[in-house]
């Protein structure tokens, strides 16, 4: 059966639709779990959904803001340098090929230069508005 779906333009997420980051989300997070002494599988739970700043905010509450600022950009940063591990999710390849002609945009909390590295580690291609 064929389903056919009519749209001005498409809009995709990146991370668990197109991309798999969890490798390198796991590491990062793991390690930062480590150095404030917290349980990584307790820091895994809370994480996923969320900014960084705001997991950090529930996770050590009554941290500064600016604390958690900081180590978000640091882990940012990392999360952008570290790709090992980052492939993209089943059909998504095909998917970005068959989307060429069509207008698309990739919607993610992610920034810029996150979401472009984590892309290009997945072996996938940016929509051309960026």
């Amino acid at each position: 059966m064929t389903t056919t779906i009519s749209a001005a333009a498409i809009l995709l997420d990146m991370d668990g639709t197109l991309v798999d980051s969890s490798a390198v989300v796991e590491r990062v997070w793991t390690d930062w779990a480590a150095e404030h002494a917290l349980d990584p599988a307790e820091v895994m739970q809370v994480i996923h959904g969320r900014q960084g700043h705001a997991s950090m905010a529930i996770l050590l509450p009554g941290r500064a803001v600016e604390e958690n600022l900081v180590d978000n950009r640091t882990m940012l940063e990392r999360e952008t340098a570290e790709t090992e591990g980052v492939v993209a999710i089943a059909g998504a390849v095909e998917l970005m090929q068959a989307l060429a002609d069509v207008p698309h945009a990739l919607v993610t909390s992610a920034s810029l230069p996150l979401a472009t590295a984590r892309m290009a580690a997945a072996g996938l291609t940016t929509p051309p508005s960026w």
